[in-house]
């Protein structure tokens, strides 16, 4: 098993994929809008995808599905409120039905595991989280993503929280170039990471934020950073659940580094998997080649606590193309009776993959 989340490049694998997949087992793949054009595809493409992994274990296939501007399905009709859409409406009924709807989409395209939901604090800054945060004030984030997650992993999916330790405060977009955010871990304790370490016991995973923090790690980037995701995260505040790291092809690490380096970084520092969500194939060797080198009792670690969140995967039901089309028709009139606040927000990247 490779330890990373590979992007896959269109609506059907190509043979280099397939050959890649096969040999070099990636954990995981991530999906986006560029997978997602017609309904029986996509589910062919996971059906595909899981049939190429080997071993009793569901490879992770994952997606940034959160609501509002960054939603993956737009190509097949499903768009789902965003977080401070659903905020506004201060209602935890619409909550759960949002939470719900996207479980049962991504449940029937054969995705396991969404990054989501956002922990960040909203702020008035430019950087890539306007209209995708639950909130400024941090009881309404644990109380409103709470609400989210837990509906959501009812249905047995896997939710990730993101991205820790919370980077409301940047300044720029770490789409194009990476962040500095002053306070050391006290700091963080007393107000961005308050929804991560609240929501962590019902969390099976978390993100990594790209972002510099100097007054922990004055060297590297927080998913890369020993200080920050082992010394930080899992010695300090004990988790031990799946760490994913944010897009490592984003300018904030891509400038920096390469994928094979900036990989094993990543699980130097405590991650488990890394993800490369661009142009994948032209870097799964150089990183299986430097994953090879790292050491053998780090790997098992890795190991261990991806196949712990592996296990937890749910099988997926056959297609019901009925069954479908009526959920259509359900998605579209809640979308609809959830306006958005904020639709004039900064755009990025994020929003458009």
């Amino acid at each position: 098993m490779l330890p990373v989340i590979a992007g896959v490049e269109g609506i059907i694998l190509t043979e280099r994929e397939r050959e890649l997949f096969t040999r070099l087992q990636p954990a995981g793949y991530i999906l986006f809008s560029r997978n997602i054009t017609d309904y029986e595809l996509t589910r062919e493409l996971t059906d595909e995808l899981r049939r190429l992994t080997l071993g009793p274990d569901a490879p992770v296939i994952a997606i940034d599905q959160e609501g509002g501007r960054v939603v993956r399905t737009a190509g097949i009709d499903v768009c789902l409120p965003s977080a401070s859409a659903l905020s506004a409406t201060q209602s935890e009924h619409i909550i759960t039905q949002a939470a719900y709807y996207n479980a049962q989409c991504l449940y029937t395209l054969g995705i396991n595991t969404n990054f989501a939901p956002v922990l960040d604090l909203a702020s008035t800054r430019t950087n890539a989280l306007p209209g995708r945060c639950w909130g400024s004030d941090t009881q309404d984030v644990i109380s409103r993503a709470g609400v989210w997650n837990r509906a959501f992993v009812r249905r047995g999916l896997m939710s990730c929280g993101k991205h820790f330790p919370g980077m409301g405060a940047a300044e720029v977009d770490p789409h194009f170039s990476l962040p500095v955010i002053r306070g050391d871990k006290d700091a963080f304790l007393q107000e961005a990471a308050i929804p991560f370490t609240a929501l962590m016991p019902e969390l099976p995973s978390l993100m990594i934020a790209h972002i510099m923090l100097p007054d922990i790690d004055a060297q590297l980037p927080s998913s890369l950073s020993p200080s920050l995701v082992q010394g930080f995260l899992r010695e300090q505040l004990g988790y031990d659940g799946v760490l994913f790291t944010d897009d490592l092809c984003m300018g904030a690490i891509a400038n920096h580094y390469c994928p094979a380096q900036s990989v094993a970084l990543a699980l130097k520092a405590g991650c488990d998997l890394p993800l490369v969500c661009h142009r994948a194939v032209e870097h799964l060797e150089a990183i299986a080649e430097a994953v090879s080198q790292l050491p053998a009792a780090l790997l098992e670690d890795v190991e261990r606590r991806i196949s712990r969140f592996r296990m937890m995967l749910t099988s997926m039901p056959p297609m019901r193309f009925i069954e479908w089309r009526e959920y259509l028709k359900d998605v579209a009139a809640f979308t609809a009776s959830v306006p958005e606040v904020d639709p004039s927000a900064p755009s990025s990247p994020v929003l458009d993959y």
